[in-house]
């Protein structure tokens, strides 16, 4: 009995000892649905090993330079200037040589990716990333890129005037004069890009114009307004706002409702 005893405890530890030695592999797993709004440290996509930290929350800007495409996730390889590195996100449908932007992010050290059997020394892992030509753009006379798409416009954007809106031929013409103010404008919706930024952009002209150019201004909010309504709103104006990634606003209005 004291030879079987012994035999016994020698088994436990010899399998304990296994047990640690072994290494740890982490598993994806598919039975649970992974939000598409968010990547995180908690998130089937990051592994429990290795050392993580969030970036900056600024807006990058990055040229795709490799795509490698999992079940459910997108590793690209990307150019910001000089510096070349990986990112991760939701599956989407990435094009190599597309300019893309995103925001902050959390970085990653030795992240392994089981489906293609590599470890990435450093990983990005990004909640939200859209095509450059999406970016919402901005106002009249503001700085965009040379790639980004012309602002739709109707022939005819006249609306009818409501009690204290301002007109967008005197905001943008005496912008400094309401900086910083709460604003009430009208117009009619040309362009709308949805749930950038956790935000809504919407463009609206009210058919004045300066020195032969349509009028338009870019309000962000929360509010869901379609295409083409006809709109008042209040929102407060912020002048010379920069979002990076070369997208700078001469004038926008900010926290905009109905």
């Amino acid at each position: 009995m004291k030879y079987a005893n012994t035999t016994l405890i020698i088994c436990v530890l010899a399998l304990t000892v296994a047990c640690k030695s072994k290494p740890k592999v982490v598993e994806e797993d598919t039975t649970k649905p992974v939000p598409a709004q968010a990547i995180d440290s908690s998130s089937a996509l990051a592994p429990t090993s290795g050392n993580n930290s969030a970036t900056d929350n600024q807006m990058h800007e990055v040229v795709a330079i490799e795509i490698l495409q999992a079940q459910r996730y997108t590793y690209m390889k990307v150019k910001e200037k000089n510096n070349e590195f990986w990112i991760a996100t939701v599956k989407f449908e990435p094009k190599v040589g597309n300019t893309y932007l995103y925001q902050g992010g959390l970085l990653k050290t030795d992240f392994e990716s089981q489906e293609h059997h590599r470890t990435f020394d450093k990983i990005v892992l990004v909640s939200n990333i859209i095509d450059a030509s999406s970016h919402p753009g901005g106002a009249m006379g503001s700085e965009m890129p040379h790639n980004h798409p012309p602002i739709e416009t109707e022939a005819n954007t006249k609306v009818a005037p409501v009690k204290d809106a301002i007109r967008l031929q005197d905001l943008l013409a005496n912008s400094q004069k309401y900086n910083g103010k709460t604003v009430l404008v009208q117009g009619k919706v040309v362009k709308v890009n949805y749930g950038i930024m956790n935000l809504n952009w919407v463009h609206i002209q009210d058919g004045t114009s300066i020195k032969g150019q349509k009028c338009d201004i870019t309000i962000t909010t929360t509010e869901n307004i379609p295409m083409g309504a006809t709109i008042a709103m209040k929102g407060k104006v912020v002048l010379n706002k920069d979002f990076g990634a070369g997208y700078k606003y001469d004038i926008i209005l900010e926290n905009g409702s109905l």
